[in-house]
């Protein structure tokens, strides 16, 4: 059964879910920052409810909400780590309020493919520098979802050179959004539900999200005519489950296990998903009259530059930040050597 509280209308009060449900089932509410109608969304957060289900034999159950349901999306995650939500779906990224590390925890500028990224992860250790973090907030995460490169945004017009963007309003999210707020750009964050919206009131001019498919889904090319690529400032995003430790600790180790295994099953089947789905996806945002454009290798080499100096104030400022940059810099640099000879360029 694939438990989604208020997908298809029925917005359910977390009392109203739990009543639902016979025996002593741990029933877990998932608060979602996105939208789970989006491609792969609403299939990935449908197989973690329907296999951990099955394969706990019911006794541990996903229930995963809409933006607003539980809470709104800016705050999902930070009502996990008071214990006001049980769990939440999200991104690393938005915990940055409370530490700026987390931001790489969730896509780095420039940085590593899906394979590098997952590799780095759970090889590298990347994972443990993470959950060292996530402890400290009382939270701990699991790995779901790896999703390839985004497209890099979407604008009225065309970017021709960095003055183009000075003074652009513009929804861009995380460490990106870091880089182009220092050429120029007034950087102004909103939740997946609200970019187009604020787009037609004029709170914004110009906007990123995710890849094609779900840009497609989202409505975006209904409010913008240029489309850029490649997403030089998420060339692979990590999505995750966020339990309250409070939660996690609730469950057996069996329990726990599951989760994690089906979680990591996930991850392998929306990576290809995602791989195969955005060519059909393209193809309907150029019927629609969208021009598609690749940034220059001017712009490109200006926003890695960028992202350079970002990184080193980061470092200098956070101790954190520093510690799992370093790890991965460290990581890239001796996958490096193997890469250059064992692929083809």
């Amino acid at each position: 059964m694939i438990r989604l509280s208020a997908i298809a209308g029925l917005a359910l009060t977390a009392s109203l879910v739990t009543s639902a449900f016979a025996g002593d089932a741990k029933v877990i509410h998932v608060a979602s920052t996105f939208p789970l109608s989006l491609p792969l969304f609403s299939e990935a957060v449908g197989r973690l409810s329907e296999q951990v289900d099955s394969l706990t034999g019911g006794e541990v159950q996903l229930v995963f909400h809409v933006p607003g349901n539980l809470a709104p999306a800016s705050d999902t995650v930070n009502r996990v780590t008071t214990g006001e939500i049980a769990a939440a779906w999200s991104t690393a990224g938005q915990f940055a309020a409370h530490d700026s590390a987390f931001e790489l925890l969730s896509a780095i500028p420039f940085g590593p493919d899906t394979i590098e990224y997952m590799a780095w992860l759970f090889e590298g250790g990347g994972l443990t520098l993470s959950r060292e973090l996530f402890a400290k907030y009382s939270v701990h995460n699991v790995p779901c979802m790896v999703l390839p490169p985004e497209g890099a945004g979407w604008f009225s017009k065309e970017i021709r050179t960095i003055n183009d963007l000075k003074g652009l309003r513009i929804r861009f999210f995380g460490l990106g959004g870091r880089v182009l707020a220092r050429l120029g750009a007034d950087v102004i964050q909103k939740s997946p539900g609200e970019i187009v919206d604020a787009i037609k009131r004029g709170e914004i001019e110009a906007a990123e999200y995710s890849l094609p498919s779900m840009d497609l889904a989202l409505g975006l090319q209904s409010v913008a005519k240029y489309y850029y690529f490649p997403g030089w400032h998420q060339p692979s995003t990590l999505y995750e489950l966020y339990f309250n430790d409070a939660t996690w600790d609730g469950l057996t180790g069996k329990q726990q296990e599951t989760i994690e295994t089906v979680c990591a099953a996930v991850m392998r089947d929306s990576l290809g998903r995602a791989e195969t789905m955005q060519t059909e996806a393209l193809e309907e945002i150029k019927k629609r009259g969208i021009k598609l454009r690749r940034w220059s290798p001017d712009l490109l080499l200006t926003f890695e530059a960028a992202w350079g100096k970002v990184a080193e104030e980061e470092m200098a400022a956070n101790p954190r930040f520093k510690q799992i940059y370093e790890s991965y810099v460290r990581f890239r640099n001796d996958y490096g050597f193997w890469k250059r000879f064992s692929y083809l360029r």
